[in-house]
């Protein structure tokens, strides 16, 4: 597929049933399309993503940065959460529900706490990107990690870490600084 075709195949898939998915790729494309193919090529494509995350997060552990063409941030705001998902099957107690986390990294520009207005005073966000995972606390803890390295986190004027405090919680990986 092109890099167009895999983007589109992976927002379709993502926003709605796979069948549904395949219907409006159909139009798109002008062909007849059946909901498990769009499913085979969108898991294929997160098994890619998954590989490519994983290699990402080993190279980091060995103390490998990412070469980043953006500029130095004034601040680096690090956000960090988990949620509740229901999966379509049972875990071992029986149950659908499963926790996901999510780490939002976004670069910024310092805001003025002597401005009048207050819109003025707050910070202006440039970028933000995401990233996510089923997995445990300690496997968000390396993929912030990459995300926040891939972000300049070791030129950040400022870095800010927001996050409610989860003791399970470790921004792992060898201090940047």
């Amino acid at each position: 597929m092109s890099p167009k075709a895999t983007e589109k195949v992976a927002r379709e898939a993502a926003s709605q049933s796979f069948d549904v998915a395949a219907r409006s790729l159909g139009i798109d494309w002008v062909i007849s399309l059946d909901g498990k193919q769009v499913q085979r090529w969108a898991e294929k494509l997160g098994q890619r993503v998954v590989r490519q995350r994983q290699a990402e997060v080993a190279a980091c552990q060995r103390g490998e940065r990412q070469v980043s063409k953006q500029n130095d941030p004034q601040l680096l705001v690090i956000e960090i959460d988990g949620g509740r998902v229901q999966h379509r099957l049972k875990n071992a107690a029986g149950s659908r529900w499963r926790e996901d986390k999510l780490v939002t990294v976004s670069t910024a520009l310092r805001g003025n706490p002597q401005a009048r207005k207050k819109q003025e005073r707050a910070p202006t966000m440039l970028v933000a990107t995401h990233v996510a995972t089923m997995g445990d606390a300690a496997e968000i803890g390396k993929l912030a990690r990459v995300e926040a390295e891939k972000r300049m986190l070791c030129r950040a004027e400022e870095v800010i870490v927001l996050g409610d405090g989860a003791t399970a919680f470790q921004f792992s990986g060898q201090d940047s600084r």
